[in-house]
């Protein structure tokens, strides 16, 4: 019988590959898609919703931090426009971008 495998974890290593450049890449490319997502179906009255999608990409902070991006929207509509109200339909746009990847 073949002895077992044993893995010690550096977590000193492993914080530094989940905050490394190549990773804040890689989610910034996956936000990218994310985004573009979001500008096809957003819809159009103004076009003012659609053209202020915006990504962030950084390092959360914290005990544990991460490389993370953020797609935005700052739009003074753009919790109507997800949401919805009495008289206006719910998009969803983000919402349903996310549900994609």
């Amino acid at each position: 019988m073949a002895p077992r495998a044993r893995f010690r974890g550096d977590y000193k290593g492993i914080g530094q590959i989940l905050t490394s450049e190549k990773m804040q890449n890689q989610m910034e490319s996956r936000a990218e898609r994310l985004e573009s997502a979001c500008r096809t179906s957003a819809p159009r009255n103004t076009g003012s919703y659609a053209s202020s999608f915006r990504v962030e990409t950084g390092i959360r902070p914290g005990a544990k931090p991460r490389a993370e991006s953020k797609v935005i929207n700052d739009d003074f509509a753009a919790t109507l426009v997800e949401w919805g109200t009495r008289r206006t339909p719910r998009f969803r746009v983000m919402g349903r971008a996310a549900g994609v990847e």
